[in-house]
């Protein structure tokens, strides 16, 4: 059985899952991601996600090699497909935070770092996503302006076929390939419009689970990296509108500038 929208060609066979790293851009980079991702959570076994279980190449061609990596199989059902009560949306948030506390506290050593990304275009990557021109047109300024963060190990791409669920509670989280050390901030915007499909209690639950140090910058510096996180995404992926369903929810065109926006997304 073939994976659900996977960038790369991902099967499930009985109990373990086979993913292969090829073809498409940047697979060097996510095979090699994934690779440090696991790595490190595996020396956390409280970290609820599929474990390696074999890895290899199919060819000896430098630039046709189709690494793969042989993982177990995560029980449950994707969030998308689970169909939570209030109540247990609400649990399974709570544990989300739980778990990316333990993630983030992870070393730091091994894995891609933010710099590496640090010459991807912000405005080029606002123009391919929701935001309407006039916001587009501040972002660069907007990004420049973020202070330094403490970097963190991320998974950065919990949406809703990547966190799994089981009788009503989190089962554990699949897909590594996106994971980098960065602010933790660059984490936010999957969990916030991709899990969450911007719902502000379920939010304000996993980000007390997590421990999260909410700042009185903290709605800035949320909407910030979700502009780098877009630019990151669109370098990585054929494609990526971390804005779609925010545009979709909130009227965007009368939202002025972006401080204004972030207050809106994120101020508590």
């Amino acid at each position: 059985m073939a994976g659900f929208n996977a960038t790369h060609p991902t099967f499930v066979v009985g109990e373990v899952v086979v993913k292969f790293f090829g073809y498409s851009r940047g697979w060097r980079r996510s095979h090699s991601a994934e690779r440090a991702a696991h790595a490190l959570i595996a020396t956390d076994p409280a970290i609820v996600a599929p474990r390696v279980l074999a890895n290899g190449q199919l060819c000896d061609s430098a630039d046709a090699a189709w690494p793969y990596l042989v993982t177990s199989r995560m029980s449950g059902v994707p969030w998308r497909d689970a169909e939570l009560s209030a109540e247990q949306r609400l649990a399974v948030a709570a544990d989300l935070g739980e778990q990316v506390r333990r993630v983030h506290a992870l070393p730091t050593t091994g894995v891609a770092t933010h710099e590496d990304w640090a010459a991807v275009d912000v405005t080029a990557g606002a123009e391919r996503s929701s935001l309407p021109p006039h916001l587009v047109a501040q972002a660069a300024d907007y990004v420049a302006r973020l202070g330094p963060a403490e970097p963190v190990f991320l998974h950065a791409d919990l949406v809703e076929t990547h966190v799994f669920v089981e009788g009503g509670r989190l089962a554990g989280i699949i897909d590594w390939g996106d994971a980098l050390v960065g602010d933790r901030h660059l984490e936010l915007i999957q969990v916030y419009r991709g899990l969450f499909d911007c719902d502000r209690e379920l939010f304000r639950v996993f980000l007390d689970a997590s421990g999260w140090p909410v700042g009185e910058d903290f709605a800035q510096h949320a909407l910030g990296c979700a502009l780098h996180r877009q630019a990151i995404g669109l370098a990585q992926h054929n494609g990526m509108d971390v804005f779609e369903p925010i545009a979709e929810q909130f009227p965007l065109h009368e939202i002025r500038t972006l401080d204004d926006l972030a207050t809106e997304l994120f101020g508590r």
